[in-house]
């Protein structure tokens, strides 16, 4: 239960944040499908993905903390992401969504634990 409110309240900042980060900046949402980056785009997204696979099997096998596997994760996918639209869609100032997105991903994920419990806590009282 306390997993499902924390991620419907992240869904709801970050909603509530990229609109207000795009009328902000006047930012113009285009996909990088559209542009010539589409195929390293693709390729880099994959390449990722099957890296992220073979090391999870690893991060599981040796009992590391879950928790920095995934910091690690949405750290190199924003920066990839964040990366391709700046080249790609630099006009766009898209990039400055991504790079938000990641400053405050970090902590977010960093501190699940003890949000979680401020959750549990605020729905079960004292």
């Amino acid at each position: 239960m306390n997993f499902f409110i924390f991620f419907l309240f992240l869904s709801l900042v970050f909603f509530a944040l990229e609109r207000g980060l795009v009328k902000v900046f006047g930012i113009k949402r285009k996909s990088l499908s559209e542009t010539a980056g589409k195929k390293i785009d693709q390729w880099g997204r994959g390449i990722l993905l099957v890296a992220y696979l073979s090391v999870l099997l690893f991060v599981l096998e040796i009992d590391l903390d879950i928790k920095w596997y995934l910091i690690c994760f949405f750290m190199i996918s924003f920066v990839f992401e964040m990366v391709m639209e700046w080249v790609y869609l630099k006009e766009t100032k898209q990039y400055i969504i991504t790079l938000v997105f990641l400053v405050i991903s970090v902590p977010i994920l960093y501190n699940s634990e003890i949000i979680m419990e401020q959750i549990d806590f605020f729905i079960n009282g004292f």
